[in-house]
């Protein structure tokens, strides 16, 4: 990315709710989401991701239960020996032995309850069950043709795979998605994040806000050089009555110059907030962003002053001329 991001947080800490507002996980949902209309990338995103825990919780359950080795796990959680070893466990379980049906006969029952507590599992340990579940949503709520999410920035080519190991090979480890979430990951460091960047870090107001301030400003210019070409042709004399023109003339610039940069100052330097959706708004808590956001606001605030002093300044050196 640019120089100008380097000291800022990076999109994969943001993804991994490692930062606060304004560059946080929420409001990075809603740029995606109102403003750039890509919600569906960073769904698919952190649905693998929830995946990707989803499998941890699982192997881990797996390798406490005495079913996976150290052994197993040298290569890590995504290894092909640990993808082999679970689809084995898994086969075993969908076909039980006679002697682990014989265990399960209802006469034993009883027998069984005093030796087994009822609940002997975690209720939060995920199943292999749970686990393809997930992938299966994933795959019907993304990938599918016509899906309620259809990821359309995805590769053809790509999605096709994906789908291929998910429908024909009946796979459900993450290994599958990850090419798909890395093309995405890039797809948004590209071309996603730097805007949320130039939304957060030096603006603080929604697009609406923006037009908003707009129309105020316009008006209040309007109004501004209507009171003193008024006050002119009223006669009344320079450097007096016609200083007052210096309000309407400072409100109208610096509610124009909101629309231009997307920020206001005021918010900044006196509530110190950020403005997430239209008039709901979060404190700033970033301490780059907060430090950037200041001293925009400082130079956006003098420059707005220092306009407004020369219009008015203008309209108080023209002679009065009473009509």
């Amino acid at each position: 990315m640019n120089e100008k991001y380097n000291n800022l947080p990076t999109l994969q800490q943001v993804l991994t709710r490692k930062t606060l507002p304004p560059v946080c996980l929420y409001n990075y949902y809603i740029v995606m989401r109102d403003n750039l209309h890509q919600e569906e990338v960073l769904d698919f995103y952190l649905d693998v991701q929830h995946h990707e825990q989803l499998w941890r919780r699982y192997v881990r359950s797996m390798h406490k239960s005495g079913r996976l080795t150290e052994d197993d796990l040298v290569e890590g959680f995504h290894s092909p020996r640990v993808l082999s070893r679970l689809s084995h466990l898994s086969s075993i379980e969908k076909s039980p032995s006679p002697t682990m049906m014989n265990q399960h006969r209802p006469e034993q029952q009883d027998e069984d309850d005093s030796i087994m507590p009822p609940q002997t599992l975690d209720s939060k340990i995920p199943s292999r069950q749970d686990v393809t579940d997930s992938a299966q949503h994933i795959l019907l709520r993304y990938l599918v043709p016509s899906a309620s999410k259809e990821l359309s920035q995805l590769p053809l080519g790509l999605k096709n795979a994906t789908r291929t190991m998910l429908e024909e090979d009946h796979r459900d480890d993450p290994a599958v998605f990850a090419e798909a979430k890395e093309y995405l990951f890039e797809l948004m460091q590209r071309q996603a994040y730097p805007k949320f960047l130039r939304l957060k870090v030096w603006g603080n107001v929604t697009l609406w806000q923006q037009l908003g301030r707009l129309v105020i400003g316009l008006v209040a210019l309007l109004a501004a050089f209507a009171t003193g070409l008024t006050l002119i042709f009223l006669g009344y004399s320079p450097w007096g009555v016609r200083w007052w023109v210096l309000l309407p003339f400072w409100i109208g610039v610096l509610n124009v110059l909101v629309f231009l940069t997307g920020l206001d100052p005021l918010w900044v330097l006196l509530f110190n907030i950020s403005e997430t959706t239209t008039f709901h708004f979060n404190k700033i808590k970033q301490p780059q962003v907060k430090r950037i956001l200041w001293y925009r606001s400082l130079w956006l605030l003098i420059t707005s002053f220092l306009v407004a002093v020369v219009l008015s300044v203008i309209f108080c050196a023209v002679p009065s001329r009473r009509l």
